[in-house]
């Protein structure tokens, strides 16, 4: 691969393939600090002398056994020029997968299985299997510089929850599943989500979404957002969403999760934010997730705070199993 010249006798090299850091039991640990040789190159390049040019590393630890819901090492997070707090870090949520259709990103899901994403069926279901493209592993989507390449795998199937409907909006699920021969092979940037066990609670946690912007593709950089939300007890989503949504007379069920929070723009400003998955760490364990949600209809913006209507996966966790186990796939992956 040609390099680009960024000063004498120097290039610029993506991170892990610069020699200059830190090395600990015969790993590699990149100097990710900048200079200003290094503003001639990419924020995910190091302006590296070509001396200390080095091959892509292997990946220093086999993550492929990881229990679902668990994350990288944070010495793998890259962030770019001006980061701000809206921005995912690379590997930060590495089960999140960007949805293409025919023309172009249409949403984002959750990997559950190597075989298996989930997201809304208001996503997907005016697309046909031929176009619809599954990436996991994704960071930047404008360029491929990451320490670690994207998968990119073809649905096989599309498993629309069959009483689903869009007026009013209920049962808004998916599933979407890649051929048995090809799975995604898991890795540091690419993990599975756990899905809640039944008993699990959420009163006012603090949770996570994450995603894409269909905006922002086509810009010099298109990175993943991020937002901290709070999961709402069952009682307070009620009155809610009587008094914003639905009406005085509405009558919630399981089915829909409420998760409210300060305004931002990854969430209020983008309609196309379907799908997004809502991430709550699993008690006892503040580094790893299950999936609480999916973001079900745009959201409401127009308070002091946010209110953000989400699918409630520990609602159809039975649908999910009984789906996979129709079809010979395992369920064990997303299992606490």
């Amino acid at each position: 691969m040609a390099f680009k010249d960024c000063g004498l006798d120097r290039q610029c090299v993506p991170y892990e393939q610069c020699q200059e850091g830190l090395v600990l039991d015969g790993i590699l640990y990149p100097d990710r600090s900048r200079t200003q040789l290094d503003e001639a190159c990419h924020y995910m390049e190091k302006c590296c002398n070509t001396n200390d040019t080095i091959d892509t590393p292997e990946v220093p630890i086999n993550l492929s056994l990881w229990s679902c819901g668990g994350r990288q090492d944070l010495w793998y997070y890259l962030r770019p020029l001006g980061y701000k707090q809206q921005e995912a870090k690379f590997g930060e949520f590495p089960w999140l997968v960007a949805i293409f259709g025919a023309g172009g990103y249409l949403c984002s899901g959750a990997l559950i299985t190597p075989l298996a994403v989930i997201t809304t069926a208001s996503c997907v279901q005016n697309e046909t299997l031929p176009n619809l493209r599954l990436v996991a592993g994704e960071w930047d989507a404008a360029v491929e510089l990451e320490p670690l390449p994207h998968q990119e795998r073809r649905a096989v199937e599309v498993l629309l929850h069959a009483n689903y409907t869009t007026i009013p909006i209920v049962n808004n699920i998916a599933l979407l599943l890649v051929e048995k021969d090809s799975p995604f092979q898991l890795g540091p940037n690419i993990q599975l989500i756990c899905l809640p066990p039944p008993q699990m609670v959420y009163d006012f946690s603090q949770c996570y979404v994450s995603g894409w912007q269909r905006r922002d593709f086509g810009g010099s950089d298109v990175l993943p957002k991020r937002w901290t939300l709070y999961a709402l007890a069952s009682d307070q989503c009620r009155a809610k969403l009587r008094l914003s949504y639905l009406g005085r007379r509405h009558a919630l069920n399981d089915s829909l999760l409420c998760a409210g929070g300060d305004k931002g723009d990854f969430i209020c400003q983008d309609v196309d934010t379907s799908g997004v998955p809502l991430m709550c760490p699993l008690p006892g364990g503040e580094d790893r997730f299950v999936l609480a949600g999916l973001l079900a209809r745009p959201t409401k913006c127009d308070g002091p705070q946010l209110l953000a209507i989400f699918t409630n996966v520990q609602f159809y966790r039975q649908w999910i199993d009984l789906k996979l186990r129709e079809r010979d796939l395992d369920i064990r992956p997303y299992m606490v």
